[in-house]
């Protein structure tokens, strides 16, 4: 994690904890290590903040982790852009006007995964998480779930993406 280091040492000392959050989660806790960086790829493109995300990359490429995690990451921070905004919406009215109608949003990538739907919904729970989704946060941690990973799993992609979200606020406010 060569470029993602070099990376944290710019954090300011305010931001120490991060750092030392973000070489935790990232060194894999129950994860294994394309899951960990799969989440982290998807919370990066997700919190668009092109240089933890080009340093995540450029490590995951370094690493031998495969197009297709990479891909699933950039299809699930995607999709989760639209789909947090939209979803988030519905509950949030919750009105009946709004969650009879369909939803009318083409989503066939999340069933047209490039690795497996396991990783795609784990992918998907940091960004339901960053944007404060209920209703994506549920659906994503039952499909994870009945897929065979734990609550111990979906705890760590989320903590995954607290910190990257944590990390970039940090080098942000350096720049």
């Amino acid at each position: 994690m060569e470029k993602t280091s070099e990376l944290l040492a710019r954090l300011p000392e305010e931001a120490k904890d991060l750092r030392i959050n973000a070489k935790r989660v990232l060194g894999g806790e129950s994860l294994n290590h394309e899951q960990t960086l799969g989440t982290a790829l998807a919370a990066a493109y997700y919190i668009r903040h092109g240089e933890l995300t080009a340093a995540l990359v450029a490590d995951a490429k370094a690493a031998g982790i495969s197009d297709a995690i990479l891909e699933d990451a950039r299809a699930a921070a995607s999709i989760m852009g639209m789909n947090t905004i939209y979803y988030r919406f519905r509950h949030l009215m919750n009105s009946d006007a709004y969650n009879q109608r369909a939803a009318n949003l083409r989503m066939m990538r999340m069933k047209q995964v490039a690795t497996s739907t396991v990783n795609f919904e784990l992918f998907s729970i940091g960004p339901a998480a960053l944007a404060g989704c209920e209703m994506c946060l549920k659906a994503h941690e039952a499909a994870v779930k009945a897929g065979g990973l734990t609550e111990e799993n979906v705890h760590d992609a989320v903590r995954i993406s607290a910190v990257l979200h944590g990390v970039a606020v940090g080098l942000d406010a350096v720049a």
